[in-house]
């Protein structure tokens, strides 16, 4: 739902991409007998979304996208790889945002001058990934738009501070971050990194560095992180503007089997230039039964939220805009079953102590070799200016075809 909307434009298209696509064709495809190297794929979607909520009509989403994916690789270890995405929405692109919020919420954002609707845009052409590696034995040098994702956790990663997730679709990919990386390996899991992210001011360049191993003598993967980022996650509680400061982050990250379950840890402390310093932690276990039924579960420590309901709007606002969980807690349960030997079903539930509730349930479909179509839904219960509001309903549905 709230994130289900924020997910938006990571979604869909109408597509008029021929002038796009072949401007990148143009600037990417060498000549000559280099230009057998490079490989071309992608995929092709369409997204169906509908929500309900009890004090705003159906809402719907109809868009589709196209994805073209470039790389090129070398024996001089060096590589190249991009994407392009070519995103359109059909119909309507201004939603009403009143029924996914508490209405004294809603109350505020009007009185303060904020309009309580989200537009997304008719059509987006980016570079969702565009870099260059080079390996040099043991290290790696990678430049350019690039995955920099962290931590073990599924719902949220607190150790991620570049990167935000979907909460009711984790695993759906996420856009690039421009940077500069370097990777050093050695034995078994023993990894440096290090990452530069520059930013038009310099002063707000942001800063990584994770030193992880695996320790043979206990069988956990362990790692530290350590964060300096230009922060503009939150809004202030009296103008709800938008608030920019810096945040430093030094946090732990462990995985590994513990009595035939798996479990995994990662968390932080974080030191804000602005607003109070806080600790987030996610931690959780998963187990796979005899007849392949995967079962998991995870809860969430929010140090930067308030304990309970009524929440405050800025968080609200952070929630939205940002993707920051609002609330202390939640705890996520969930299984996930093979129906057929195409098709897998899985069912997850988020819950609060303030009493909420969401139920995400999900059908993953191979419907052939080359073509995928996914189902999932969200379901609120429960307090109505909770965490997870009640009476908020929504389905989606998408279809991918790859080439």
């Amino acid at each position: 739902m709230r994130d289900m909307i924020l997910a938006r434009n990571a979604l869909p298209l109408h597509i008029s991409y021929t002038a796009a696509s072949a401007t990148l064709l143009a600037l990417s495809w060498p000549t000559g007998s280099v230009a057998q190297e490079v490989d071309i794929t992608g995929y092709v979607e369409h997204t169906f979304q509908i929500d309900y909520t009890s004090g705003v009509e159906e809402q719907l989403i109809d868009a589709s996208k196209l994805r073209i994916d470039f790389s090129n690789s070398t024996i001089d270890g060096l590589e190249f790889r991009a994407n392009i995405n070519l995103i359109a929405n059909h119909g309507k692109i201004e939603y009403d945002l009143s029924g996914y919020l508490p209405e004294a919420v809603v109350a505020d954002l009007l009185a303060a001058g904020v309009p309580a609707s989200y537009e997304i845009d008719r059509t987006r052409t980016y570079l969702d990934n565009a870099f260059i590696s080079w390996d040099i034995g043991r290290a790696r040098i990678r430049a350019g738009k690039q995955q920099l994702s962290w931590g073990p956790a599924y719902s949220f990663n607190p150790t991620d501070l570049f990167h935000r997730k979907n909460i009711l679709d984790p695993t759906y990919e996420k856009e690039g971050v421009t940077a500069l990386r370097f990777d050093y390996t050695w034995g078994v899991g023993g990894r440096l990194a290090t990452i530069i992210a520059p930013r038009d001011d310099v002063g707000a360049t942001g800063y990584a560095v994770r030193l992880g191993t695996h320790i043979s003598s206990i069988g956990y993967d362990v790692a530290v992180t350590l964060h300096q980022v230009e922060d503009s996650t939150s809004f202030d509680a009296a103008t709800l503007f938008p608030v920019t400061q810096r945040r430093r982050a030094a946090g732990l990250e462990f995985s590994g089997e513990l009595l035939g379950l798996g479990v995994w840890m990662e968390g932080n402390y974080n030191s804000m230039e602005l607003e109070e310093n806080f600790t987030r932690i996610a931690a959780g276990f998963d187990y796979t039964l005899e007849g392949g039924t995967y079962l998991m579960a995870e809860g969430l420590y929010n140090g930067r939220a308030e304990f309970g309901s009524p929440y405050p709007t800025h968080d609200w606002l952070a929630n939205l805009i940002y993707g920051e969980p609002i609330g202390r807690w939640w705890i996520l349960g969930g299984l996930r079953t093979d129906i057929s030997e195409l098709a897998q079903g899985s069912m997850y539930m988020f819950t609060s102590p303030d009493g909420s509730a969401m139920l995400n349930p999900r059908l993953d479909v191979s419907i052939a070799q080359n073509a995928d179509l996914v189902v999932f839904g969200g379901i609120t219960v429960g307090k109505e200016d909770g965490v997870f509001p009640a009476g908020l309903y929504s389905m989606l549905a998408r279809a991918t075809v790859y080439f």
